[in-house]
């Protein structure tokens, strides 16, 4: 990822004009307009022909301006040593020069930044703004500079406080070139501590302001709001932004930021595996850095190229641009050179030519010791070719010793990797892995190391350290606590799992290959949400009944009637809800009708809960926020369905916020880990990428009215139950392997028990009826999963179209705790 953070123009202080001529006030603002948009030459160009108009008068006003507009130009080329004989010359003294000298002590602080002084940065902004203290546009242009160093330094409230502040100053001035400025180094600043939401609703902005879609600034935030879309896996968005980067950047000229942006949206192709797409980007980037000596970009484009022919299985096109990046890059360090090596073992092995794979694998292994990308991804490699040759035995100690590496060295690996490509490669690994357990018998084994991986990945979704893995002997443990069944889904192609863990033993079934149960998934959630049957008619039961068949029935045997079911999902299992899969048979039924249903993330998360503190208020009701037109608008039943919640309890005993007052301000303050129980009667915002960024639409200004997972998960829940009736809040998209996605996750993460949340939008007078129903139950001191079987039963027995999962389906239980 290459950041571009750009630091402001010089400006016409209105302090320091005393009627200059037409001609040097035009050709300023020219070279002032040219610099904004990257046009340095041209810059340094009008600087040069003003100066040589005003040889006569070396010393005026207008000739430092023009001095220091050729100097900042050069700052922005990278040119230190032109620079500097601008920035080290004596302005004359006087007030009328006051200005002019404090530009130039801004400017010898830019200097500095680029010689990596960062205290010695923020000590010169503040002399510069102490020469000139009436010059906004000064105080300005140091105020951004101040935050982006700030930021490097690592003290982000005050960076972010500042910055704010100077957003809001200059959105009232109208300067909307700084107040981009401003935007751009907030959104960096997410974006580097991978905040990537928060980040883009700083970087949009940029791109809604008039007059500067011809800048430098904008196409960096275009390239940056790329960045973001591409981590949050938003890669249509993502490529649309650094498309216009793309463009602009190749406008001005300026050979590093269009050969990175060329790399940056090539890259994001390659993560989706559109190589068609991406290979010429890179081609270009490639092109374009080795001939501008960009040497260490040119390896990078040169390396990407490699491994991309070889996830195409181009041997001869990986070979070509394997041996260009070690051209271009010779003298790197031997561990750098080892992905050289590891492509060189890929390439072998694609080839067939195992002897040879192995013999590389083994290189990259040996040269690599720093390098555990490259150390778990040779034993992979190693793994693969012992399986080929029958070895599994050894395929197995390959696969451990990569296994052992990814789990020991995880903050090294992101630092390599991007991190998507990354958790890519890891479920492949892991799939890979589990298929050859299986293949060997080795169910029981199987189980652990998919259950590890559904941790693991779900620890890389939200920056945090996997939980312990289980084994076996736990599973079993688990099944017995619970008093439920636990069935585990691994989906993969050519085929699927479903791990069965009843109390006394683990079995395995085979099952169709994830493709085809996405498809079933798609076409029922289609049936139950778009059909007017809900599901209902003969093409919806048809679809329902080939799910039932092949993800249900072969456990069945395992359920007692009326028993308890945990279910671990992947995939597109994510958006389906069990409990609304038609039962084969003379009496037509759903399943929710014969068992019990929870959802977890993954086994090894499932833990034993003691006694909720009886200390606790009983209830938190937050709802009925201010609608943010046109993406949140308003609920139309939240009301409705906050009272019909309430009146279960004795007055006084839930603590409401709703209108105006359900900000995240009043959840923070309400101090949430005193509650039992939390509801939320709002929309919802789930983030399948970053479960972090997922956010509870409540109340407040612009940038404000958003209650993220972060900050959920900074303030601890004691809660038995959070309860998030709003649109698609547990997440309804996922990536294989990964397991829950969105707020139930992170929710449960703060230390929730279990979280209601829904699958679609139902914003119905029949969610009010049904929330209203299910703490009934809860108030009487049942369990939260009987209550909400119950309350949707109920409804069930309504009849007419209450009956359709539409209504009553849309809502799960997730649960990481196995007491019933």
């Amino acid at each position: 990822m290459v950041a571009v953070i750009l630091a402001a123009a010089i400006a016409l202080s209105s302090s320091c004009l005393e009627r200059p001529e037409t001609r040097f006030v035009r050709t300023f603002e020219e070279g002032r307009r040219a610099l904004r948009e990257g046009q340095l030459t041209r810059a340094r160009e009008l600087s040069t022909q003003a100066l040589d108009d005003l040889a006569s008068q070396a010393e005026s006003e207008w000739a430092w301006r023009f001095r220091l507009l050729g100097a900042e130009a050069d700052i922005a080329g990278g040119d230190r040593s032109r620079a500097v004989p601008a920035l080290d010359s004596t302005i004359p003294s006087g007030d009328r020069f006051a200005s002019l000298r404090a530009r130039q002590k801004y400017l010898q602080a830019r200097l500095l930044l680029l010689r990596g002084s960062l205290q010695g940065t923020l000590d010169t902004l503040e002399a510069a703004m102490a020469l000139a203290p009436a010059d906004s546009e000064l105080r300005r242009d140091a105020g951004v500079l101040a935050g982006q160093v700030r930021m490097r330094l690592g003290r982000w409230p005050e960076a972010e406080s500042s910055l704010n502040a100077l957003v809001a100053e200059t959105s009232a001035a109208g300067d909307a070139y700084r107040q981009a400025l401003a935007l751009n180094n907030l959104g960096m600043g997410y974006l580097v501590r991978n905040r990537f939401d928060e980040a883009l609703l700083r970087l949009e902005k940029i791109t809604e302001l008039s007059g500067i879609d011809r800048t430098t600034v904008y196409a960096a935030a275009l390239n940056n709001a790329g960045i973001c879309y591409a981590r949050l896996g938003e890669f249509d968005r993502a490529v649309t932004a650094q498309r216009r980067a793309v463009s602009l950047h190749e406008k001005t000229g300026r050979r590093v930021e269009f050969e990175q942006a060329l790399g940056e949206l090539g890259s994001t192709y390659l993560l989706q595996e559109d190589f068609d797409r991406g290979l010429p980007y890179l081609q270009q980037a490639l092109t374009i850095s080795a001939g501008a000596g960009f040497d260490a970009d040119a390896a990078l484009w040169a390396r990407n190229l490699a491994a991309a022919y070889v996830g195409l299985g181009k041997w001869d096109e990986a070979e070509r641009y394997n041996r260009e990046a070690r051209r271009l890059n010779p003298s790197d360090r031997p561990a750098k050179l080892a992905f050289s090596t590891l492509h060189e073992g890929h390439i072998a092995a694609g080839r067939g030519r195992d002897t040879e794979a192995s013999k590389l694998f083994g290189e990259a292994l040996a040269a690599s010791k720093s390098e555990p990308a490259v150390q778990w991804s040779a034993h992979d490699g190693l793994a693969k070719v012992a399986i080929k040759a029958g070895q599994s035995i050894e395929a197995a100690r390959h696969f451990e010793a990569a296994l052992n590496i990814i789990e020991t060295t995880r903050s090294d690996l992101l630092k390599t990797d991007h991190k998507l490509s990354f958790l890519a490669r890891l479920i492949d690994f892991y799939d890979d892995y589990v298929n050859a357990l299986v293949d060997a018998g080795h169910v029981a084994r199987a189980l652990e190391v998919a259950d590890s991986s559904r941790g693991r990945v779900l620890a890389e979704r939200q920056d945090v350290a996997a939980p312990t893995s289980a084994r076996a002997p736990d599973f079993l443990r688990i099944a017995r606590e619970s008093g439920a069944v636990l069935l585990f889904y691994w989906m993969g192609n050519p085929r699927s799992h479903l791990f069965i863990v009843s109390s006394k033993s683990i079995d395995r079934i085979d099952l169709p290959a994830a493709t085809e149960i996405a498809a079933l998934v798609s076409q029922y959630d289609d049936a139950i949400q778009r059909s007017p049957a809900g599901g209902l008619d003969a093409h919806g039961r048809a679809i329902g009944d080939r799910l039932f068949a092949s993800l249900v029935k072969p456990a069945r045997q395992f359920i007692p009637p009326n028993g308890a079911v945990i279910v671990v999902p992947d995939g597109a299992l994510h958006a389906l809800n069990f409990e609304t899969l038609p039962v084969p048979g003379d009496s037509r039924r759903f399943w929710i009708e014969d068992v019990e249903v929870q959802v977890a993330p993954s086994l090894s998360l499932l833990r034993s809960a003691g006694r909720v503190d009886p200390g606790l208020r009983p209830l938190l009701l937050m709802g009925n926020p201010t609608p943010h037109e046109p993406d949140f608008p308003a609920l139309s039943y939240a009301p409705v369905e906050m009272a019909a919640i309430a009146k279960h309890f004795p007055p006084g005993a839930v603590t409401t916020f709703q209108g105006a007052a359900a900000s995240p301000g009043a959840f923070v303050a309400a101090r949430p880990d005193q509650f039992r129980m939390i509801h939320f009667a709002a929309h919802a915002e789930a983030n399948p990428g970053i479960p972090l960024d997922s956010a509870v639409i409540l109340s407040g200004p612009d940038l404000r009215f958003k209650l993220y997972a972060r900050e959920v998960a900074a303030a601890p829940l004691r809660a038995e139950l959070v309860t998030v009736s709003a649109c698609r809040s547990a997440g309804n998209r996922a990536y294989a392997g990964e397991g829950l996605v969105g707020l139930a996750w992170a929710f449960m993460r703060a230390g929730a028990r279990r979280v209601v949340a829904g699958l679609w939008d139902v914003d119905d007078q029949s969610t009010a009826e049904l929330m209203g129903r299910f703490y009934g139950s809860l108030s009487t001191g049942e369990s939260p999963s009987r209550a909400f079987r119950q309350a949707k039963l109920w409804m069930m027995s309504r009849g007419g179209n209450f009956v359709k999962p539409y209504y009553w389906g849309a809502f799960e239980v997730f649960t990481v705790s196995t007491s019933r």
